[in-house]
């Protein structure tokens, strides 16, 4: 009868906890959201890069005002802006209208995130049922030394299930937009937060990465040295990998790690043809190449089928 007792005490510390927390409401500037992708339609290994989300000023969409996201290329100090969509904020709801990660139009407004729901409940993210979750659980993580309430969620078939949203930031495993966009049939394609930054500082970073602008996602900007001359592929693959190799007089090395940052195969290679035996199981990993100094000259999220 005690520990009842006692546990029905901490739950209620809990349950109060959660719900005296003052609410972070959805930016609407000086912030963006950085996810990486990688997706062909084609035989060919797939492009990676990484999505720069940015609000940038309000806009008007259909008649209704809205944050204006738009996504960045370029260098960071005067990078191209170019607008894909709306954001707004009503009584704890987000909404989006514009462009998904995969096309789209602005016919059609998206319930983003709800963060009035409460374990059970599901949130609708159409009107026509085919984006859904559900809330698993609910608590509080600590960012940027405030207590926010996090969401986890069953989001049914995308790449990061369960997923986590936080207030104030979004999904910070699918990325801002990732759970509202079509999956296409054809090639492979992947998408995963990679850090939430406000007024220049990051708030919240993915543990799968090391830094909110890894180097090998920065499109437009100045590349590695020998970015062309390496090709790891296909991607998803199976058991094996093949290496197209042009710097067949340099000694590297290798190297394959898990989404917990564990290596799972390293292995010297030398010649322009390299085939790797991978008996792994199936998951996301990430193939990195490097030269005796240690330098990295080629790091790629890899899908094992």
């Amino acid at each position: 009868m005690k520990q009842t007792i006692i546990l029905l005490g901490m739950t209620l510390i809990v349950n109060l906890s959660l719900k005296s927390q003052d609410y972070v409401p959805f930016p609407t500037e000086n912030v963006n959201w950085n996810v990486f992708y990688a997706g062909t339609c084609e035989e060919a290994p797939p492009d990676t890069l990484m999505i720069r989300y940015v609000i940038h000023g309000d806009t008007t969409i259909n008649e209704v005002q809205y944050s204006k996201l738009c996504i960045e290329s370029g260098d960071l100090i005067n990078p191209k802006i170019q607008a894909i969509g709306g954001l707004r904020e009503f009584e704890k709801k987000i909404y989006y209208i514009g462009q998904t990660i995969i096309g789209g139009g602005f016919d059609d407004e998206y319930l983003l995130y709800d963060f009035t729901k409460q374990i059970g409940d599901t949130i609708e993210h159409d009107n026509y049922g085919v984006f859904y979750s559900v809330i698993l659980d609910i608590d509080s993580v600590l960012i940027d030394s405030t207590y926010r309430k996090r969401f986890e969620v069953d989001n049914h078939w995308f790449f990061q299930n369960p997923d986590y949203i936080i207030e104030g930031i979004g999904s910070v495993k699918n990325g801002l937009i990732g759970h509202i966009s079509d999956i296409p049939t054809c090639g492979s394609h992947y998408w995963e937060h990679i850090c939430f930054r406000e007024n220049g500082i990051v708030i919240y970073l993915n543990s799968s990465f090391n830094d909110c602008f890894p180097s090998n996602l920065l499109t437009g900007m100045e590349q590695p040295e020998y970015k062309t001359d390496l090709y790891i592929y296909p991607n998803p693959f199976k058991n094996k990998i093949q290496i197209d190799n042009k710097l067949i007089n340099r000694d590297l090395i290798f190297k394959l790690i898990d989404i917990n940052g564990r290596t799972l195969f390293e292995k010297p290679i030398k010649g322009e043809s390299i085939k790797l035996d991978l008996n792994i199981k199936s998951g996301f990993y990430n193939a990195l190449i490097f030269d005796k100094s240690g330098a990295i000259l080629i790091s790629k999220k890899m899908i094992k089928e």
